[in-house]
């Protein structure tokens, strides 16, 4: 006796191949039509491919549907076009009101609330990181609760290849990491990463570490204690990875932190910056800036 096919199998199958297929078009045809592919290579970031083409990282990380900054060499995006639609807006959350203290940072606000930088900033229309002591700041979301810094998760450090590195001159790393602004240093010889807090500096930028695990972290990358030693290091901000040299010695009694087992700052140099004291270019840095560019 032959086996008799079921009409009903065979349409399911011829379904399902169908909607397979329509996904896959529909997933390449949702953009616009000047909307095109792109491959990441060595050295890219999200910040020097949007700059490249002339659209916004936002816009490609939602083109992409991208949670995070990072990049893979050989990673396929769509880099979208004039037209591209747009994410709806969120609906606004609502906020309350919070006074800013002295040795406040937006990092420190926005960890102590359990909401992100980037909301803050949105939701108060700042363009900069820069806060003084008084100011009122809407932290978004009704109920929110603050969190212990032990519950703050940090992100596993990634490959430093996933981002370019960049050779920035001095001169224009005020506009990229300002006074009162934070960010993530990362030691390239460790791979290690901890918060930073830029205070001031007009030859190079003094920094504090944001937290004692910040402190520890950083003091463990100079071999367990406190040292003039440069080493090389990348600045992670905004999806750069900036190169950099640091000096592990707390100095000076300028601070805005306290309690980070931190007293004073520390020296952050970049390409062509100097020292305070000699208003000069220190060799040493300059050699370690040169090798976080490189490794």
């Amino acid at each position: 006796m032959k086996n008799k096919k079921s009409p009903f199998l065979f349409i399911l199958i011829l379904m399902m191949m169908l909607t397979a297929s329509y996904g896959f078009v529909q997933s390449d045809t949702a953009f616009a039509s000047d909307s095109f592919k792109y491959t990441v290579s060595d050295g890219d970031c999200l910040w020097l491919i949007a700059n490249k083409f002339g659209v916004s990282v936002d816009a490609i990380k939602s083109a992409n549907n991208l949670s995070s900054d990072f990049l893979q060499i050989g990673q396929s995006l769509i880099i979208p076009g004039k037209s591209s639609p747009s994410p709806a807006p969120a609906a606004p959350a609502a906020s309350s009101v919070y006074t800013v203290v002295h040795g406040d940072c937006l990092w420190t606000i926005a960890e102590k609330f359990g909401t992100s930088i980037n909301a803050i900033k949105s939701l108060n229309g700042l363009s900069s990181d820069t806060l003084f002591a008084g100011q009122k700041l809407k932290i978004p979301g009704a109920n929110y609760q603050p969190v212990s810094r032990g519950a703050v998760s940090r992100p596993a450090p990634q490959p430093a290849s996933s981002q370019g590195r960049e050779l920035v001159s001095w001169g224009l790393i005020n506009d990229i990491f300002p006074n009162g602004s934070t960010a993530t240093l990362r030691d390239v010889r460790t791979g290690r990463e901890f918060q930073i807090y830029r205070l001031f500096g007009t030859n190079h930028a003094d920094c504090e570490p944001l937290t004692a695990s910040d402190s520890k972290i950083m003091k463990e990358c100079f071999g367990g204690q406190w040292s003039w030693d440069r080493r090389p290091a990348l600045l992670l901000i905004n999806g750069r990875a900036i190169a950099c040299s640091m000096a592990g010695m707390p100095h000076g009694t300028s601070q805005n932190i306290y309690g980070n087992d931190f007293d004073g700052h520390f020296d952050l140099h970049f390409l062509n910056s100097r020292t305070h004291g000699t208003n000069k270019v220190d060799p040493g840095h300059q050699a370690a800036v040169q090798e976080a560019a490189a490794s």
